[in-house]
């Protein structure tokens, strides 16, 4: 019924028609994004709870398919706060510094719109 040819055409157009297929599966995948969010930062004097304006904030996370570290900074308004946006969901470093404070790092998970980060800064340890 068939020929030699015939049947390698057919084995070519399969493997053809598989290998588009395939590849339009895994370009959907590669496409998919993280969530993006926004959260905001508020920084307060660990003892008396008043607002610390000028905190320099530094949040580092892993961003796009090469999970390349991406690094953004800013200071915190008259009432201690800094909002963070369009920023991937998952983990994140948050670093503050203020002039007369501790500084701060740690960890945090973001995975909820409109997350507020509380920080508390302490006052330097007394000199001996």
């Amino acid at each position: 019924m068939f020929g030699s040819n015939d049947l390698s055409s057919r084995v070519g157009v399969f493997v053809g028609v598989t290998v588009l297929l395939m590849g339009g599966v895994c370009q959907a995948a590669q496409q998919q994004t993280i969530p993006e969010i926004s959260f905001s930062v508020e920084v307060k004097e660990s003892d008396t709870g008043e607002a610390i304006s000028q905190a320099r904030l530094t949040i580092t996370f892993k961003s796009g398919k090469l999970h390349r570290t991406v690094s953004y900074g800013a200071k915190t308004n008259a009432q201690g706060k800094y909002r963070f946006t369009d920023i991937p969901k998952g983990t994140i470093h948050l670093f503050v510094t203020a002039e007369h404070h501790q500084s701060y790092g740690r960890e945090i998970e973001v995975e909820e719109d409109n997350q507020v980060i509380e920080v508390r800064l302490k006052k330097p340890q007394p000199q001996l």
